[in-house]
């Protein structure tokens, strides 16, 4: 009997398992249909002005309803997926990826250099992240790049810190020993021997980070840094629609769930990494 309990509760955790990572494979799939197709299957043109039809309700005609210029909702939602989750998506793997490197010779060097680059990644993390966020685009202007490196700035230093507290564990340990006494270079140790032991700490990171990436290009498009109209971005239209919210809530309802749905979306398949890769807890490679 015992045997018997035993084997159904594996098999229970097998099916729960395989269930959340379908679920997590059609949210990246569609977030990465959103971006490749979206404009595509759009039912109208975002940006065409139609006089016959201003600020209509949801409808089988308009499923998400028309705005003042008669523009569809969901076509501008569809299409504006692109100018929200690219952004986030490169932001979050540039981010992740200067942080990686930034904590692990931080980390594996330690001493004086530790110290000095911790400071100066202490020093970026006193910034509120979205003033330092616009703060850069807005010195550097509002093309798609500088944002991408605005809200992965934002990111940097978090990674760095996350890394370099797992680095400085592994490094004291046998393998990073016995790869010196081989003759390996520090690089060597870093890339080869420190990196793989630490990069499903990254994937779970980068998933985590393009959750907070999503917020962050939605509100600098919000706040009109980033993104100009008419382009049709999830942020931009909340901020287009939110003087009509009273005639017209479709227009801040659609794109809100949108952002919610994206964000909550990359937190669960965070979850679900952090769960199917054993995190926390990185143990070093034999």
């Amino acid at each position: 009997m015992p045997s018997t309990t035993k084997a159904l509760r594996s098999r229970d955790r097998t099916y729960r398992f395989e269930l959340g990572d379908m679920l997590c494979a059609a949210f990246v799939c569609m977030v990465a249909a959103l971006i490749l197709f979206g404009a595509a299957i759009a039912p109208y043109d975002p940006l065409v002005f139609n006089p016959l039809h201003p600020l209509e309700a949801p409808s089988m005609a308009f499923p998400f309803g028309t705005d003042e210029f008669g523009r569809d909702v969901l076509s501008r939602v569809l299409s504006g997926a692109r100018p929200t989750l690219l952004v986030a998506l490169a932001a979050a793997a540039v981010g992740v990826a200067l942080g990686a490197t930034t904590g692990l010779m931080a980390g594996y060097i330690s001493g004086i250099t530790d110290e000095v680059v911790m400071r100066v990644m202490d020093a970026l993390m006193s910034f509120p992240g979205l003033i330092l966020a616009m703060l850069v685009v807005v010195m550097l202007g509002p093309a798609p790049i500088n944002v991408v490196s605005a809200i992965a700035l934002v990111f940097w230093p978090r990674s760095a810190r996350l890394v370099r507290s797992v680095v400085v564990d592994l490094a004291k340990k046998e393998f990073v020993d016995a790869a010196r006494s081989r003759g390996e270079g520090d690089v060597f140790i870093v890339f080869r021997e420190l990196l793989p032991n630490v990069l499903a700490l990254l994937m779970v990171d980068f998933s985590l980070r393009v959750t907070a990436a999503i917020l962050v290009a939605a509100s600098l498009a919000y706040l009109g840094v980033g993104v100009s109209p008419p382009t049709p971005a999830w942020g931009l239209m909340v901020k287009d629609g939110q003087p009509l919210i009273e005639i017209a809530p479709w227009l801040v309802i659609f794109p809100c769930a949108a952002i919610a749905i994206a964000s909550i979306g990359a937190v669960l398949v965070g979850e679900r990494l952090r769960h199917a890769l054993a995190l926390p807890g990185v143990e070093a490679r034999r």
